[in-house]
């Protein structure tokens, strides 16, 4: 526990250049800081406003290609479902076509290695739609159009993004920062804080074979899901949100964050409630920065529950928590403090 800038913290733990990461843990009452649920944060957020593209897992986020659905069970004109497309003079055309009239036929597998159709009787389109989702009556899918295919959606979206729009809870943290933490800003590093946005599983966003029964997962998922192996690597230059660009994307304002999941299954918790005796929790859920998934037509970031399980979160909702993170600059000292609630460190 430690009492800085009149707030108080706790040490989740040493970043790779021997700062102190810290997480917000409330206001101090009478030196003492033993707050949980709400009093642990600074307020409530959505993650982003906007929850339909996996670009709105990103805590900034460049272009958005946002789904649509069509129902299907209805039609029986014969459409025609490609494998890929080529694109010449504004027209897409659709190449090694199947066709169908019957959507319970297809939509079940069908589709798998043929995601791509003008939703027509033809085989041209000026906009073409990639299906990444199919139920037994409705169509999921994205819109394509100036010759782009969904690996040029992905890219825009996830892996090259241009982070050039911050998200509802970077305001958030920011505007707080802002209010209560520059005149401390020269004891804080800019370290690192990973929005991992590297994909684990694409699934239906394979265009070659990728199951339109299936979601995208994001890697923080497989790792601390599927394959319970955290990590605090971060892969992608376009993940590692820093205020320096020489030390990542250079795209903050201020030297605050959040926490990934990975660092929370490290502090302790975990998905499957093996282990959640984690002194993160807080009483009330709060969102963490990793993506978990894009579930057909939502997306969800990684929480911590009230518990001390991860969980997930729906990112357009406005009761999750914010608990920001800063990171002590190598070389700073505390004044006095043993480190419990009652007696946390000081940093001055």
């Amino acid at each position: 526990n430690v009492l800085f800038a009149n707030f108080c913290w706790k040490i989740v733990r040493t970043t790779e250049t021997g700062g102190i990461k810290l997480i917000y843990n409330g206001t101090p009452t009478d030196g003492t800081c033993d707050n949980t649920g709400e009093a642990s944060q600074i307020g409530t957020s959505a993650f982003n406003s906007s929850y339909n593209s996996p670009a709105y897992v990103g805590y900034m986020y460049g272009d958005a290609y946002t789904y649509s659905s069509n129902s299907m069970s209805s039609v029986t004109d014969t459409y025609y479902y490609g494998a890929d497309v080529t694109y010449s003079g504004g027209t897409y055309t659709l190449t090694n076509t199947i066709s169908s009239n019957s959507w319970s036929s297809i939509y079940n597998g069908g589709l798998n290695n043929n995601h791509y159709t003008c939703l027509s009787t033809g085989t041209t389109c000026s906009s073409v739609y990639y299906i990444y989702y199919t139920n037994s009556s409705t169509a999921y899918y994205i819109t394509l159009t100036n010759g782009k295919k969904v690996e040029d959606a992905l890219n825009e979206m996830l892996t090259n993004s241009s982070n050039s729009t911050s998200s509802t809870i970077k305001t958030t943290i920011d505007t707080w920062y802002s209010n209560n933490l520059t005149s401390y800003t020269d004891k804080l590093e800019d370290t690192v804080w990973c929005n991992d946005r590297s994909i684990g599983e694409l699934n239906g966003w394979d265009p070659n074979g990728g199951s339109t029964r299936s979601i995208l997962h994001f890697s923080p998922y497989t790792r601390n899901v599927t394959n319970k192996n955290p990590s605090l690597t971060c892969t992608n230059a376009v993940d590692k949100f820093t205020v320096d660009s020489s030390k990542g994307n250079g795209k903050l304002t201020y030297p605050v964050g959040l926490l990934t999941a990975d660092e929370m299954v490290l502090g302790g918790t975990s998905w499957d409630g093996e282990t959640w005796d984690t002194y993160l929790k807080g009483g009330a859920w709060y969102w963490s920065a990793a993506p978990y998934d894009f579930y057909y037509v939502n997306a969800h970031e990684f929480v911590l529950v009230p518990d001390g399980n991860l969980g997930i979160g729906y990112v357009d909702d406005s009761s999750g928590g914010v608990r920001p993170s800063v990171s002590l600059r190598p070389g700073i000292s505390f004044s006095e403090g043993t480190g419990t609630v009652s007696d946390p460190y000081v940093v001055q």
